[in-house]
């Protein structure tokens, strides 16, 4: 077993100022697994509850705990995992327990891809068809009734339609969108 905080030290450059817990498992792993293409007894340490790092193929690891399973030798690569997380080379004692934590072989990062950048956040949807239909119904039956409430007159025609051209405010109230305000008719943008 030899010594190689070069590799972590090379594996932690590719990472910003802080990792997190899952970053740093990603870490750890691409560091044994560069040790076990000249060793295969490098890999990680299996970590199924507490303070651990889930790869993205769904093992939970140790999120800064490289083991060597020859001789169920553990090295913490990362001092102060999870936030500045410098590289170190440091052996700690064996947990002493292969059942609930055993050694797990690295597993080729290339297989992982590409970290996805985080989903948008969802963006509130516009009034349905069904809602627009609803408000065109009502804005007929609006202008149905101020044609037969009013004397249409030459005036009053020519009233209605300066209205029209100019834009009648509407406020349109739904349970699924709220209120909504704007203009109906007007100068076409």
């Amino acid at each position: 077993m030899q010594a190689r905080p070069e590799i972590v030290a090379e594996e932690r450059a590719r990472f910003g100022a802080t990792l997190t817990d899952e970053q740093c498992g990603l870490l750890t792993n691409a560091v044994a697994w560069r040790l076990a293409q000249t060793d295969s007894a490098w890999g990680v340490s299996a970590k199924p509850q507490g303070k651990a790092s889930t790869l993205p193929n769904g093992q939970r690891i140790a999120h800064d705990i490289l083991h060597y399973r020859t001789t169920n030798t553990l090295i913490d690569i990362l001092q102060a995992a999870g936030a500045e997380s410098r590289p170190q080379w440091a052996e700690v004692p064996y947990h002493g327990d292969p059942s609930g934590r055993p050694w797990l072989p690295a597993v080729d990062p290339a297989t992982f891809g590409q970290p996805q950048p985080p989903a948008p956040a969802p963006q509130p949807a516009g009034p349905s068809l069904a809602v627009l239909e609803a408000l065109v119904q009502t804005l007929a039956q609006r202008v149905e009734l101020l044609a037969h409430n009013a004397t249409l007159t030459a005036e009053g025609v020519q009233r209605l339609e300066a209205a029209l051209a100019t834009g009648v405010p509407l406020t349109l109230r739904a349970k699924l969108i709220g209120q909504v305000t704007g203009t109906v008719g007007g100068p076409v943008k």
